[in-house]
């Protein structure tokens, strides 16, 4: 008789990729899955804890499934919260908490990863994590206490994974890593990433690549060159930059400085003026004075990003900038991010009506509560950027089929688009 399990994921997509495997794993093993908490025999919480506001998010989740608790329930929490926290402090802290899991099961690419996975998001586009871990040491950042150094995932399970994620109907895969163009470099491979998308090209299905989380240190002019020649890859560019004035940077740990940004910025945008530049910034980062502040909002009306995300500095424990002098005052923070948040409004704006007239592909991905087709187009990742709205009511927009469109009309985030015939 199959046990009812209610699962709660945190955190970013990289985190729900893990989380997939293992609800595989535990429906292999004879679980069933519920939406609610009552029904179930396991209470089940992934966590992230990257920055404080995730720390704080996973445990308002884990002690409200506390509370709710009822003496034949187990609650199990996973993910990155025991990886970066004791054993010993989270049982001091939380003993209404069973049992805690880190991210031991995958954290090595072992053969008993499985391939397979339960896509708790989509059904028509899916996460693909291609490594672990990290060696920049950024000095603001979580990340390699958490997750360890930078390991590759093989390139022979990456390819079984997207196949199978493709004959699943997935029309878009989304590559994702703490730094995905570092891609290889631990198996000795000088252009790894480059290999593996022309791997991930060839597979014989009509289907997208879309990358996350390129670091700008490993960005070249012949990198640019060569995704942009790949066809089934996106003109889509990820690059969190996290600030743009030199000294803030060099305090960062960044590796790179402003120059470096705006000649890969020219480099895309000369090459392909339709590729879309997305980014993310931190505002408050200790010793950010007013005029720094005021350079990173100059840098970003030049860089005209065509999408932006900000948040505020969080001093993280046993992180060196934790220490650093010239901590900027909480409220200052989210005054500048709302100045940023302003700023930006107004360039993506801009930036998406300039689209008008422009040919474009959507995945259509479903109907919202008003009845409008919506999709999201090459420059649009989903989640996190807009979406594209199709209008032509006359047209029978399929979800999961990639529709030609024409752009008629723009918003601050979003499109709306006229379709052309569909293929599927």
């Amino acid at each position: 008789m199959s046990k009812k399990l209610y699962p709660v994921s945190l955190g970013c997509p990289k985190n729900k990729c893990d989380f997939e495997k293992l609800l595989f794993i535990l429906k292999e093993r004879g679980y069933d899955f519920t939406l609610n908490p009552e029904e179930a025999e396991v209470l089940w919480v992934n966590t992230c804890a990257f920055i404080r506001p995730a720390v704080e998010e996973a445990l308002d989740h884990i002690l409200e499934l506390g509370s709710l608790k009822k003496p034949n329930q187990k609650l199990v929490v996973s993910g990155c919260l025991p990886s970066r926290y004791s054993p010993k402090e989270l049982k001091k802290l939380l003993p209404e908490v069973d049992e805690f899991y880190g991210i031991e099961p995958f954290k090595d690419f072992t053969q008993e990863e499985p391939s397979e996975r339960l896509l708790t998001e989509s059904p028509f586009y899916a996460y693909l994590k291609i490594s672990e871990g990290c060696n920049h040491r950024c000095s603001y950042c979580t990340i390699p206490k958490i997750r360890g150094k930078f390991r590759s995932k093989p390139m022979p399970l990456i390819l079984k994974e997207a196949e199978g994620l493709i004959q699943q109907g997935i029309k878009e895969l989304i590559l994702v890593g703490q730094d995905i163009t570092y891609y290889g470099k631990d198996l000795g491979l000088k252009d790894g990433l480059l290999f593996l998308l022309e791997k991930l090209s060839a597979l014989p299905y009509e289907f997208r690549l879309r990358l996350l989380y390129l670091h700008p240190l490993h960005i070249s002019s012949s990198f640019i060159e060569s995704l942009l020649s790949l066809p089934k890859v996106l003109p889509y560019f990820d690059i969190p930059i996290q600030h743009a004035h030199p000294e803030i940077l060099k305090r960062m740990r960044r590796g790179y400085g402003p120059d470096q940004i705006l000649k890969i910025i020219e480099k895309i945008r000369t090459l392909n003026p339709e590729a879309s530049l997305r980014t993310t910034v931190m505002v408050g980062f200790p010793g950010e004075e007013e005029e720094a502040f005021f350079y990173l909002l100059d840098f970003l009306k030049e860089a005209s990003f065509d999408y932006l995300g900000v948040f505020p500095f969080y001093a993280e424990e046993g992180t060196s900038a934790s220490k650093m002098e010239g901590k900027i005052p909480y409220k200052e923070k989210i005054r500048r991010k709302r100045a940023v948040i302003k700023l930006q409004r107004d360039i993506t704006k801009e930036r998406l009506r300039k689209r008008i007239g422009k040919e474009e592909e959507v995945l259509v991905l479903g109907v919202d509560l008003r009845g409008r087709a919506y999709g999201i187009s090459r420059i649009q990742a989903p989640e996190i950027d807009g979406v594209t709205y199709l209008v032509d009511k006359k047209e029978i927009s399929i979800p999961g089929s990639l529709v030609k469109v024409r752009i008629v009309k723009s918003g601050v985030y979003d499109l709306w688009a006229s379709p052309f015939p569909l293929r599927g």
